[in-house]
């Protein structure tokens, strides 16, 4: 793939570039180029208010009216994989759980930033709100979930005011959901395990992608030199100064423990008042969202992953629902990786990636 940009024959993040890319991840994590498809479920491509997705139905309950739904969103960064790449995972949490599972096919970036994406989200948890008689679902029993990326624009469609109400259950797996600590203690805890795959701090990229912010700015970032050392301080204290929302039990290194408190006094003032609308925005980072805003969700459900980079990003935010007395369940796998909930089958299939499926399956049951 690098050589082919190198050579100056494609563009990276091309179209073309994208879908060898997620042939590639199809096959390590599946070990097909094809999709198979699970007895008792009928599966159908439709489209829903102009956006392509996939359902997925139990055979046993198409003719029920009042069946529960999960809305799916796939990670990727905003920028890569797709529905085909999550096809497995869907089908299992259908068939297991017992649900209908409609898996969304976002825009996705730099083609498409900010907001495309979420507002394709927004448009089909609106559809099947709005058509659930017709598509035989239960309008009080609609959950959205999706990892990594995913992640994060489920927790971003409950902050839109025309979905709020809607949502019975968020399911948020190893989420992104802040953009101003690129040193949390995870993140400093976690570097060096999987560094040249899903732990490169390059990942840092995507955000670019997606706010549509220039790729110069990418030590700004990975230093957090993108804030000011006055706004380290502020509201957001909690995100640098982690004691309050991070228990110590989740982090293993000691030192880590005794020294993971200390604020940078380090900034770039001018920058960050040229960033802060994007980086200080609810919608597209969760975690900047007010308390009254919070209170608001539903249950949610968070998978947080102990050698993930932003695996502190999930705590903190279900520790934040919890002081908020919204009901959220933290499922943290100690061994977990950030990418490991679709390798539960597959050449590469981990113990851990069959823990995590089974504990979303649990959670899904009760929709």
């Amino acid at each position: 793939i690098g050589a082919s940009v190198a050579l100056g024959l494609t563009e990276a993040n091309s179209p073309f570039l994208k879908e060898v890319g997620n042939n590639i991840y199809r096959v390590c994590t599946t070990g097909r180029l094809w999709m198979a498809q699970t007895k008792g479920l009928k599966i159908t491509d439709q489209v829903m208010s102009g956006i392509p997705v996939r359902v997925y139905e139990p055979e046993s309950s198409i003719q029920q009216t009042n069946r529960p739904v999960l809305l799916y969103l796939h990670g990727g960064g905003w920028a890569f994989l797709s529905i085909d790449n999550y096809d497995h995972l869907c089908q299992k949490l259908a068939k297991d759980a017992n649900i209908v599972v409609i898996s969304v096919d976002y825009r996705l970036s730099p083609q498409n930033p900010y907001p495309a994406g979420l507002d394709d989200v927004t448009s089909i948890v609106m559809h099947v709100s709005e058509n659930s008689r017709s598509l035989g679902i239960d309008p009080g029993r609609i959950a959205v979930g999706g990892d990594s990326a995913g992640g994060n624009l489920a927790a971003a469609v409950q902050l839109r005011p025309e979905t709020r109400g809607k949502l019975s259950m968020l399911l948020l797996l190893v989420p992104v959901l802040q953009g101003v600590n690129m040193k949390t203690i995870s993140f400093t805890e976690n570097v060096e395990y999987l560094h040249n795959s899903i732990n490169n701090p390059g990942q840092v990229v995507y955000f670019f992608h997606y706010m549509s912010l220039d790729h110069s700015l990418f030590n700004a970032f990975r230093n957090n030199l993108h804030t000011s050392a006055e706004f380290k301080k502020g509201k957001y204290r909690f995100l640098f100064d982690q004691r309050k929302y991070l228990p110590a039990e989740y982090i293993r290194s000691a030192k880590l423990k005794q020294m993971g408190n200390d604020i940078e006094q380090v900034g770039n003032e001018t920058l960050f008042n040229k960033l802060k609308d994007k980086l200080l925005t609810p919608t597209i980072f969760p975690m900047m969202a007010s308390d009254d805003e919070l209170s608001k969700f539903p249950f949610t459900y968070v998978m947080a992953a102990g050698y993930d980079l932003i695996r502190d990003d999930a705590i903190m935010f279900a520790e934040r629902l919890r002081h908020l007395n919204v009901e959220v369940q933290l499922s943290h796998f100690p061994d977990g990786f950030h990418n490991d909930l679709i390798m539960f089958d597959g050449p590469f299939k981990t113990d851990v990636g069959v823990r995590t499926v089974i504990d979303m399956v649990k959670v899904l049951k009760k929709l």
